[in-house]
């Protein structure tokens, strides 16, 4: 880091972080999510202060309180917001430390902040972390930690001052906070030390200033002991940091059976997932770019180039080996990483054709074919925008708030919602933890992952996850299997929309069910609908429905009843949709025809009746929309009617209006 930066250069970055936060915050998730399996954990613990899964991410929950302190939208959007902004402070910051690293002779300036621009951009719109930056998790400010880290350790290369190594030590000790796999970032910070200055070890003040440094910003995991009482799922609870060898296990020891799982004959083909990862980032020329950048940095900037590479190698090594679903997103500081060496191929690319073009033109180098060569680079972001712009909207992903608004609108005083529990359950936690939503109703699993029948006794059931039978929610967030008695019946009384665009979420359809020991009427012997069809379609043919009322609050809900007859005992799914949009998809019958058969009465040739409320999305604008219904692997859609929707109030307002009914019961 030769000199400081010019103020074009923070104007640049200032620009870069801005454009990058207003995508984000189009983008953003209005509130609760599914796209991260502790999202929701992870948008309310910084409100209550509590303690999150392992590790803990203290630094994350201590920004995330900051945020929830804004004036406008609800806990969760506030803490999506985090997310935009530290992110779009990475983007920002990788623009600087591009430019910091880039060799004056290899271009003009003007190439240099166009080839650092471009490379900022495509980091900021690539996928995945598009993707982090819009919803409550850790890997967005994280990026922003690693980036202010690696600021700090390139300040105090040009200072040599201890209070500076200082300012980075401690940086680097409060990043833990954010992810604490950072921690493997410090045999290539210490390399770097070693290259840039070995006298600093002769220093006393200078071990002093790193030691202090560091361990305050490693303080905050007291944090963990301080609140491991906050904790309510089984396997956190098994791991609690109450004692030294707890904090160990929640923290460096967490998820052992995660780590280096597997073999070395089975490494070549994780690699192989990385770089598919990598490309699906930025392309795959980027890979031969990026080994041009790698040469590059290392011809013209050695000491960097250890650095650089020595924190990517680590970090490779180490998330390749590691077995997770949604491995796509530990790669991050990688792809980070990655960027950088994208920046340095760019501009020796850039550099060379800066050099060609006055050979070509007969003259010296212009600034007008340094600013079209600049130009045409910058351009190029927008292809990484316009590709990755309509996966990575999350701006429509209302499905959770809608469902659980009407959940609590039609549950009775003093009953019982079972939900999943621990880190699982926050989707339905999250509204008694932050509003003091109907306190009246218990929600067995928020202050223990293992509730037993005596919490629920004598109050009437309802669920929104498989609590009986085959089919019941296994695994972490899965409740006792003698909570309730096996022999009650789910019934569905309300089902919501799914955030997918044109599927269905993978993590579980949106149902409320009522508990009862005696089943609903699902098989009558006579139809009688409001709506006529008979269409018959092979061995099932459906008769009519009911639907009421025809005019609809977007966000709330309507009364869907359909008739259906079966010939011939095959399983069947019914999409119902709004004007081509699948809103729900559920198994004839909701999974109870064969039990129904078994212990009530037959089923074939007899009206079976699916009778359930259906939460229509605040997404959905006013206007009629034609409400129809298919069966799952036939390319005929039935017309069931046209349905209206009114838009009277914003879907914030009515998620914090139901909310805000703390203790008021229907």
């Amino acid at each position: 880091m030769s000199k400081r930066f010019e103020t074009i250069d923070y104007g640049l970055a200032l620009l870069l972080a801005g454009v990058a936060f207003l995508f984000y915050d189009v983008t953003l998730t209005p509130s609760l999510s599914y796209l991260s399996p502790d999202g929701n954990e992870l948008a309310t613990i910084p409100y209550v202060l509590g303690l999150a899964h392992m590790p803990g991410y203290p630094l994350y929950t201590w920004l995330g309180k900051i945020f929830t302190w804004l004036p406008f939208g609800d806990v969760a959007h506030r803490v999506n917001l985090m997310s935009a902004a530290l992110g779009a402070a990475g983007v920002g910051s990788l623009y600087l430390i591009i430019k910091a690293l880039l060799h004056p002779k290899t271009a003009s300036p003007i190439i240099h902040r166009a080839g650092a621009s471009l490379a900022a951009t495509l980091f900021a719109f690539s996928p995945t972390f598009w993707s982090q930056a819009v919803i409550a998790e850790v890997y967005a400010p994280n990026i922003a930690l690693v980036a202010l880290t690696i600021l700090a350790l390139l300040h105090w290369e040009r200072t040599r001052r201890d209070r500076d190594f200082f300012l980075f030590a401690l940086i680097f000790g409060l990043s833990m906070g954010t992810h604490i796999s950072n921690l493997g970032f410090a045999p290539a910070f210490a390399l770097f030390v070693l290259l840039t200055d070995r006298t600093v070890l002769k220093r006393p003040t200078w071990w002093m200033a790193g030691i202090v440094g560091f361990s305050l910003g490693a303080a905050q995991f007291a944090w963990l002991p301080l609140k491991a009482s906050t904790l309510n799922d089984r396997i956190m609870l098994e791991h609690a940091p109450t004692t030294l060898k707890g904090i160990y296990n929640y923290t460096l020891g967490a998820f052992p059976q995660f780590k280096f799982a597997f073999t070395l004959s089975e490494l070549p083909d994780r690699v192989v997932v990385y770089l598919y990862l990598l490309t699906h980032q930025f392309g795959r020329l980027s890979l031969l770019v990026g080994v041009i950048g790698l040469a590059a940095l290392l011809l013209r900037r050695s000491r960097h180039y250890y650095l650089l590479v020595g924190m990517y190698l680590v970090h490779i090594w180490f998330f390749i080996q590691y077995r997770a679903f949604d491995l796509d997103v530990f790669f991050l500081p990688a792809h980070f990483l990655w960027a950088i060496f994208l920046a340095f191929g760019i501009v020796e690319l850039l550099g060379r054709l800066e050099r060609i073009t006055p050979r070509v033109t007969g003259g010296r180098p212009s600034r007008p074919s340094q600013w079209a060569i600049a130009i045409v680079t910058v351009s190029l972001a927008l292809i990484s925008l316009s590709g990755n712009l309509s996966t990575s909207d999350r701006s429509y992903d209302v499905s959770i708030n809608d469902f659980y608004a009407n959940v609590w609108e039609m549950l009775p005083s003093d009953s019982a919602l079972l939900t999943q529990g621990g880190v699982f359950g926050y989707d339905a936690f999250y509204w008694q933890l932050v509003y003091d939503t109907r306190q009246d109703v218990l929600l067995p699993a928020l202050p223990t992952p293992n509730p037993s029948l005596m919490d629920v006794l004598g109050r009437a059931l309802y669920s929104t996850t498989q609590v009986i039978g085959p089919n019941r929610t296994r695994g972490p967030g899965g409740l006792p299997p003698n909570l309730v008695p096996n022999d009650l019946w789910q019934i569905p009384i309300l089902t919501g929309a799914q955030s997918g665009t044109g599927s269905i979420n993978p993590r579980g359809r949106l149902v409320l069910f009522q508990l009862s020991e005696i089943p609903k009427n699902l098989v009558i012997d006579e139809a009688n609908p409001t709506i006529p069809l008979d269409l018959d379609m092979n061995d099932l043919t459906l008769l009519g429905a009911d639907v009421d009322p025809l005019k609809v609050e977007s966000g709330s809900r309507f009364h869907l009843t359909l008739y259906w007859r079966l010939d011939q005992p095959r399983p069947y799914q019914i999409e119902t949709a709004l004007d081509g949009r699948p809103i729900e998809i559920h198994d004839l019958g909701f999974g109870n025809l064969e039990r129904y058969q078994a212990e009530v009465g037959p089923v074939l040739e007899r009206v079976i009746l699916e009778d359930y409320w259906l939460v229509v999305p605040s997404t959905i604008p006013e206007g009629t929309h034609e409400l129809t219904v298919r069966i799952m692997g036939h390319e005929e859609t039935i017309t069931i009617t046209e349905l209206t929707v009114v838009d009277q109030e914003e879907a914030m307002e009515r998620w914090l209006r139901i909310a805000g009914k703390s203790s008021s019961a229907p």
